[in-house]
């Protein structure tokens, strides 16, 4: 299985807590989504599967199109619900409530975003929408194209990091992950993956 990561997002809303917003990529993002896209059409998947956000179909549609196969698109592979903090700046938040980012970072779950999705809540919702791909794909490839969250809780899934750890392995834009996934949820990481740390300029998403 592949995942990968939707391309940089429109300046507007970097800096802010978009989540699931469907919010558009740059002009830079939309390019570099192009561009991979034709990288990736060059191998044969067996099955292709997107976040139903307009960011993380820029890359999946045009793979589909060019290997001539269907595109599963599938609601809960969407980014995490950020509740009341949706397209807050992460200095407005911090202005306005502080220390709300700290106590997040450090427990995900009890610091989760009021109105929002908890760790767990996210956690249930993408790995039976990614079981149930790899049950479709039956040991064929996959390619699924999604968000930081969501290939941050699959990574974790298959290492046994806790949460806040995994927080410290987000990774960047257009990043690419190679996991092996069993029916069973366990599985392995494939090599190092690309990863940041959540420094200022990268929390929100």
């Amino acid at each position: 299985m592949r995942l990968v990561r939707h391309g940089e997002v429109a300046a507007e809303h970097r800096g802010r807590f978009y989540g699931c917003a469907d919010v558009p990529l740059s002009e830079a993002g939309q390019a570099a989504s192009v561009a991979l896209a034709a990288r990736l059409a060059e191998q044969p998947w067996d099955v292709i599967a997107s976040s139903p956000l307009r960011r993380a179909l820029a890359v999946a549609e045009p793979v589909a199109a060019a290997l001539g196969r269907p595109l599963r698109v599938v609601a809960d592979l969407r980014e995490l619900d950020r509740g009341r903090w949706t397209h807050l700046h992460k200095d407005d938040l911090e202005r306005d409530h502080p220390g709300a980012i700290a106590r997040y970072l450090a427990d995900p779950e009890g610091g989760a975003a009021p109105g929002g999705e908890t760790e767990s809540q996210l956690c249930a919702r993408v790995f039976a929408a990614v079981d149930a791909l790899v049950a479709e794909t039956d040991g064929g490839r996959l390619l699924l194209v999604a968000h930081g969250h969501v290939i941050r809780v699959l990574m974790r899934r298959v290492t046994g990091w806790d949460a806040p750890a995994s927080l410290l392995r987000f990774v960047p834009y257009h990043a690419q992950v190679d996991l092996v996934l069993r029916r069973d949820g366990s599985g392995r990481l494939l090599g190092d993956p690309d990863v940041e740390l959540p420094e200022a300029l990268h929390l929100p998403s």
